[in-house]
């Protein structure tokens, strides 16, 4: 289990922002991190351990609907895998919220899809999004993230081993201020109209430009 998971904010942002578009349904999808050295193509391999922090770089919304259909699942998964090949990233993890706004307790849909993954990468990581935390202004990131443990369990990381890019918070607050979630697109979606893009490109350029107007602030 690697030291600390760093987020960025394109990776924040989207968990939440599909969190907040589906508030009456329970949602999934992954996260991005660049390849790592050694696992022969697998973001951590044998070697993953050796690497202090892990930084998730995007994310990607999968479902709404139906979290559990396994067809779908392998679609999406070789899809993700394939676009972001190219731009060296790997699939490091599953983010999760559930429907109910009390319940962040991952369950066997989450546990067997974050197994998937870490079958190829030895530091995945497992995000449930903390429902009840999520507001229009954020002050501390809404997620409970996960890794596996020695023991083969998966085990929540101390907070202060989870760092979020900073500026991050007031810029997904901005964006949900906006109500840019209902501008997302996940693998439903995109089944249902193949002209919404589950990466996700409008949702990239936004952030690119509050993220530059926070920092020449």
């Amino acid at each position: 289990m690697s030291g600390e998971i760093s987020l960025t904010c394109p990776a924040l942002a989207k968990m939440l922002l599909h969190a907040a578009r589906y508030p009456q349904a329970a949602v999934s999808g992954v996260v991005l991190a660049p390849v790592r050295g050694g696992g022969g193509g697998g973001g951590g391999g044998t070697e993953g351990s050796t690497f202090s922090t892990m930084t998730l770089v995007d994310a990607v919304p999968l479902f709404h609907l139906q979290l559990s259909l396994a067809p779908m699942l392998e679609v999406a998964l070789t899809q993700i895998e394939q676009r972001y090949k190219g731009e060296g990233l790997v699939i490091a993890g599953y983010y999760q919220a559930n429907e109910h706004i009390r319940d962040n307790v991952p369950d066997f849909v989450a546990l067997k899809v974050a197994e998937k993954i870490a079958e190829n990468n030895n530091d995945a990581c497992l995000i449930m999004v903390d429902n009840k935390r999520l507001c229009l202004s954020l002050q501390s990131a809404p997620i409970i993230v996960s890794q596996l443990s020695a023991e083969g369990k998966w085990k929540s990381k101390d907070k202060s081993s989870v760092h979020v890019e900073e500026g991050s918070l007031e810029v997904v607050s901005t964006l949900l201020q906006r109500r840019v979630q209902h501008d997302v697109s996940d693998f439903d979606n995109h089944l249902d109209d193949l002209s919404c893009d589950w990466s996700n490109p409008q949702i990239n350029k936004l952030l690119t430009t509050l993220t530059a107007a926070a920092t020449h602030e």
